[in-house]
């Protein structure tokens, strides 16, 4: 199957449109990239001659709509929610247009609204493997620049002109190369790899909005576990995500790394929750069980406020550096205050009725594939929907026992991770 008939009609439609109105038009970047290397797109990024006030006049303002102050976009709407972004042919910016700073958002490059031709383009892009064009009309095929096809083949990840000036523009860059090298197996380039190694620390020059931003894109992928791990390999995590690192050598960094796997398989089957709580969760709970493991009650109450602060501090420095808003630290709290009784097999009633019941339940087990304990603990849990008696939405006796350590079977692994006695 060719790449070109695996582009959605929409995108190609888009590209025609602006070719009958006689502007350039590419698929361009990631979709290019992951097309090549037989893996599905996230998105269909256009790249075109035509400003974005020229491509509005092309699709008209009930379908085209310009964002971004720094970098101006268009994005042109197919239905109700879905968009494609179309981005216009750009340059670097010159020495006298760089001089009137406007720090909007934390990077380092400013008014980045230069446009060029396609050349000048690609040679403005991050790595190699992101500056390749894909003609869908006419017959120029593939077009590269920058030497992207070849280090493709090879699988590096190498940025266009110098590593450290690339990366002294825009530090997320260096993020972007990892996440590169941990999705797709590939290797950094050398000079691309000492430019990281040199300037990790600067990737705090990013605001944390956008940071976050970031963290919550490698969550999307089925690859976040071998992503992280690749941003400690080459000294970014210590700098990106200080709460983790902390933890990485000790038992909650090993459960949590495990759990992250646990997630990457259930997002790779396809079908998985997008919950934004869920997934900041999954690395947080054996950190914050940690930290609880000391609370007077085994059965760690959701209407406990003392429980609640503590819980919610403790997630906030796990996710220290970071601007985690109120609403998703709310409701990672509540899930994860879920998991102890849930394991324990009290509170069930009460917490079948709970909003985020179904994201606790996943949350649990997660848990107990990443230790490998007894499945059962989560199938005999009630359904999302369900009741497990009659007895729901009255509050819960509270019961003060230990759970029942699960068994290991004799086939577990003695390098998988397991839990400690404290976690729960």
């Amino acid at each position: 199957m060719s790449i070109r008939s695996q582009i959605r009609p929409a995108a190609v439609d888009i590209i025609r449109r602006l070719n009958q109105n006689h502007y350039e038009a590419y698929i361009v970047g990631g979709a290019v990239r992951d097309l090549l290397l037989g893996r599905t797109p996230k998105d269909f990024d256009i790249a075109t001659e035509a400003t974005p006030e020229q491509v509005r006049a092309v699709f008209g303002r009930g379908r085209c709509h310009i964002i971004g102050r720094r970098f101006k976009l268009a994005h042109v709407f197919y239905g109700r929610d879905t968009y494609y972004e179309v981005s216009t042919f750009r340059r670097q910016p010159n020495a006298d247009e760089r001089s009137d700073r406007d720090d909007d958002d934390g990077v380092l490059i400013w008014n980045d609204n230069e446009y060029g031709t396609i050349e000048e383009d690609a040679q403005r892009r991050d790595f190699t493997v992101n500056a390749l064009y894909l003609d869908v009309i006419g017959n120029r095929g593939i077009i590269d620049f920058t030497g992207g096809l070849k280090d493709i083949d090879q699988r590096i990840v190498r940025t266009i002109g110098q590593a450290e000036t690339r990366f002294t523009e825009d530090p997320v860059r260096m993020l972007r190369g990892l996440k590169l090298v941990g999705m797709h197996q590939m290797t950094l380039a050398p000079e691309t790899e000492a430019a990281i190694r040199r300037l990790s620390g600067r990737i705090r020059q990013a605001s944390v909005a956008r940071l976050f931003d970031e963290l919550l894109k490698i969550f999307q992928t089925d690859c976040a576990a071998a992503i992280l791990q690749t941003c400690r390999q080459y000294g970014l995590l210590s700098a990106l995500w200080p709460g983790l690192a902390s933890i990485w050598n000790k038992s909650p960094g090993r459960i949590a790394l495990a759990m992250l796997r646990a997630r990457d398989r259930a997002v790779q089957k396809g079908d998985y929750s997008t919950s934004r709580a869920l997934a900041l969760a999954t690395p947080c709970l054996p950190y914050v069980m940690n930290m609880l493991r000391s609370h007077e009650s085994d059965t760690f109450p959701l209407w406990d406020s003392a429980l609640n602060k503590q819980c919610g501090h403790a997630i906030r420095s796990f996710y220290d550096g970071f601007v985690l808003p109120h609403v998703l630290t709310a409701r990672i709290r509540a899930m994860i205050l879920m998991v102890p009784p849930l394991a324990e097999g009290v509170q069930i009633d009460y917490l079948t009725q709970q909003p985020d019941y179904k994201y606790g339940r996943e949350l649990l087990r997660l848990l107990v594939e990443a230790c490998r304990w007894d499945p059962a603990l989560v199938q005999n849990l009630p359904e999302p929907g369900q009741s497990s008696s009659g007895g729901a939405g009255r509050l819960p006796r509270k019961r003060r026992r230990r759970p029942r350590r699960p068994r290991r079977t004799e086939t577990e692994s003695a390098t998988e991770a397991t839990a400690p006695d404290d976690l729960l």
